[in-house]
């Protein structure tokens, strides 16, 4: 049965992956429909009538058609940092659980969104300028939820036939896994139930509640369940409690089908896009390459090379993991054959990693512009000096890592002949042409976010098909990677608008505040405990559960002490990231460890990233103590 289950598994996986990539087409052409609207507004002073209105209703359907291969593809955030305490066996139960949970989920989403189609026809609603009836489209992002639930149906007995297949011993385990899932049904089914008038009353428990449900969610995270439907679950037994089941439900579909279709978000995949088409193209090696040779003078010269290679390639990516990940297998063997230390090589690369979330386009950056709803173009800007400040604070790092100890590299710098810097340079001109384009063009107020981030992405993909790196197969690889990222972060981004509607309406925040203030301490020591708290989570806990679980409660805190919301969020993002190489956990630290298969003792690493650390806590100082480093620019624009 398991091996016909995974055959019809992967016909879905084929089927998914093409409707998949007819959305992500769709979002390239809605690019090119963009880049097209610019340039009539920039020669002829004549935009497209009702663009917006295209974009939202396209982006709402081309993003929807991701969710069936995202869920084909099990690509689910999750927490795995128990996943070394328990059983290969246990770890497939807890799978099972979590796809019946995520199953759940698009059920759920299915029938809300549905409803709220149904609900839009009988109004006749229509685009506000181009009068173009939106229910058809809403019924198209129903049918692709269902298309979803059936997906996830499969997925979920491929993994249930898989746990039962290896529960021998521990049938015990299943038992109590099955337990705990109708006892999360049965809990659901209570409260959507419960009587009208309880939620008139839950105010005055609001504190059980809020405790109750946040024990709920991190037992859910902790079981490996992915990180967007424990959010969005939790947040819908939050808002059922105390508002009513029939608006919580309602919040959900209606919240879906808006961040599905909201324009500022369509940054996201486009984003994505120019980051495939660019590292697809080569640029992320053009960028080592030349930086290799600027700085082969210098001692020590290729670990900076690296540090700046992992700060382009972020650039194009967004994910700490994915650089330290994909520069750790490109750039370890290259300095340690070159006579640096191992300390030095993992410490410069694990570090390296950390600049890909900083730097501009930034995923988690967008992340935390949607759910505070600050211009993402501000915090892009807002992001750049910092990210000049991190990248120049690890070269002084190595330089004084090289002049200290002996033997951590080369004495003897490289001499690069002349032709080799030109041809460098010139394999850099077309990335370094297209960041200043869409940073300049956003920066000067020529172009909006998502016109910067449409330009970003067909300059991209023209750039890869000049340089003949964008054959037929090319394309499809580019555009299944996007596929994944798109579903994955936008499944993320309905999960975390229905916990933070439950945070906002449970008055968390305002408890929170209230704590704080009856603290009696200086807001900048509320704001040195916060930190520290980040630093602890983001050593074991990866970047985007982080800002989706706390942004929604500590946010309001620091707006409430007159902090700016922009500067926040780059010196969360900038704390997260430290997290990532802080000893003694640091997940970059163990991806590369995971690379190098063990050869180098873990505790030589640590060694090696501790000196970044201190770097790291260097440059938060001064963002905390000069917040002009971080809100000059935007106050600029």
């Amino acid at each position: 049965m398991t091996e016909s289950l995974e055959r019809l598994e992967n016909r879905i996986a084929w089927l998914t992956g093409r409707v998949a990539s007819i959305g992500v087409l769709l979002i390239l052409c809605i690019a090119f429909l963009t880049l097209l609207d610019v340039f009539l507004r920039w020669a002829f002073s004549a935009p497209l009538s009702g663009l917006n209105e295209i974009i939202q209703l396209g982006m709402a359907v081309a993003i929807a058609a991701t969710f069936p291969a995202g869920a084909s593809s099990r690509i689910n955030l999750t927490i795995d940092i128990l996943e070394r305490r328990i059983s290969s066996t246990s770890r497939k139960v807890f799978d099972a659980i979590g796809s019946l949970l995520l199953l759940l989920l698009f059920v759920l989403l299915s029938w809300r969104v549905g409803v709220h189609a149904f609900d839009l026809h009988e109004r006749g609603s229509t685009s506000l300028f181009l009068e173009i009836p939106r229910a058809p489209f809403i019924y198209l992002v129903t049918l692709l939820f269902v298309f979803s639930s059936c997906v996830q149906f499969v997925v979920f007995l491929v993994d249930l036939s898989s746990a039962l297949a290896q529960l021998g011993k521990e049938k015990l385990l299943g038992w109590v896994a099955a337990a705990a899932i109708i006892s999360l049904a049965a809990a659901m089914l209570f409260i959507g139930k419960l009587p009208a008038a309880y939620s008139e009353t839950a105010l005055e428990h609001a504190g059980f509640w809020v405790a109750t449900l946040f024990i709920l969610l991190w037992v859910m995270v902790l079981g490996f369940v992915p990180i967007a439907v424990a959010t969005a679950l939790t947040g819908l037994i939050g808002a059922s409690v105390f508002l009513g089941n029939e608006p919580a439900l309602s919040v959900l579909g209606t919240g879906a089908v808006d961040y599905l279709g909201k324009t500022h978000l369509a940054v996201l995949p486009l984003f994505l896009l120019m980051g495939g088409f660019a590292v697809q193209a080569g640029f992320a090696s053009d960028m080592y390459r030349l930086l290799h040779v600027l700085m082969s003078r210098l001692r020590g010269g290729l670990a900076m090379a690296t540090i700046g290679g992992c700060a382009g390639f972020g650039a194009l990516t967004g994910s700490s993991i994915s650089v330290a990940a994909t520069m750790g297998q490109v750039a370890l063997p290259e300095m340690q054959k070159r006579g640096y230390s191992q300390g030095l090589a993992a410490g410069s690369v694990a570090a390296g990693g950390t600049l890909g979330a900083l730097i501009p386009p930034s995923t988690l950056i967008i992340l935390y512009a949607i759910l505070t709803e600050e211009s993402i173009g501000q915090l892009f800007i807002a992001a750049i000096i910092p990210a000049i400040l991190a990248v120049s604070l690890y070269f002084i790092t190595v330089a004084l890592m090289v002049s200290l100890v002996p033997g951590s590299a080369p004495t003897e710098a490289e001499k690069i002949p002349k032709e080799e810097l030109r041809e460098a340079f010139s394999g850099t001109l077309g990335v370094v042409f297209l960041f200043s384009l869409v940073l300049g063009g956003l920066y000067g107020g020529v172009f909006t976010v998502t016109e910067s981030a449409s330009v970003g992405a067909c300059g991209a993909f023209l750039l890869s098909v000049a340089r003949g790196k964008l054959g037929k197969e090319e394309i499809w690889q580019v555009l299944a990677k996007t596929t994944g990222m798109t579903a994955m972060v936008f499944l993320l981004i309905i999960g975390a608008s229905n916990f933070s509607f439950f945070v906002a309406i449970s008055g968390l925040p305002e408890l929170v505040t209230t704590f704080f203030q009856n603290l009696n301490i200086a807001p900048l020591a509320i704001i040195g405990l916060i930190l520290l708290v980040y630093v602890l989570l983001g050593s074991v806990i990866d970047p985007f559960p982080i800002i989706i679980i706390t942004v929604p409660i500590v946010a309001p805190v620091i707006a409430d002490m007159g902090y700016s919301l922009i500067w926040w969020g780059i010196v969360m993002v900038s704390v997260v990231e430290t997290g990532m190489i802080t000893p003694p956990f640091g997940i970059n630290v163990f991806v590369l460890k995971n690379i190098l298969g063990g050869k180098v003792p873990l505790s030589v690493m640590y060694k090696g990233v501790l000196p970044f650390v201190v770097a790291d806590l260097v440059r938060l100082a001064l963002l905390v103590l000069f917040p002009m480093l971080i809100l000059w620019l935007p106050s600029t624009m």
